[in-house]
């Protein structure tokens, strides 16, 4: 498991991720206010290494480990379209606004903005 604070600290960290690995987040906080979102990277072979008393499910039969229960996590995006759309980003002029932008893009339409 790993933590990111911010969506910088996310960016910065996607090269290490598995790229078919979902990230975790509460879409509450993602909806009201992105810039407070915290990121959680649960990949399978960690999720397999808890034994029973580790993990919950969630409303949506989700299992996540115990530890989480009070964070209110969904699976968000996946580290290869946030890699794609990271790259796709050009940083000096756009920033994180327009990555947030691409990123609900997605998520509203299925396919990349650009």
């Amino acid at each position: 498991m790993e933590y990111f604070q911010s969506i910088s600290d996310l960016i910065a960290g996607l090269k290490h991720l598995k790229q078919e690995a979902w990230i975790h987040t509460d879409m509450r906080v993602w909806l009201s206010d992105p810039l407070k979102s915290d990121f959680y990277y649960l990949p399978w072979d960690y999720m397999q290494s808890l034994e029973d008393d580790e993990v919950f499910e969630d409303d949506d039969g989700l299992e996540l480990p115990i530890v989480l229960k009070d964070k209110n996590l969904k699976e968000w995006m996946l580290v290869n379209v946030l890699t794609h759309i990271a790259n796709s980003v050009n940083w000096k002029v756009e920033g994180v606004k327009e990555f947030i932008d691409q990123v609900n893009y997605y998520r509203e339409f299925d396919t990349f903005k650009r």
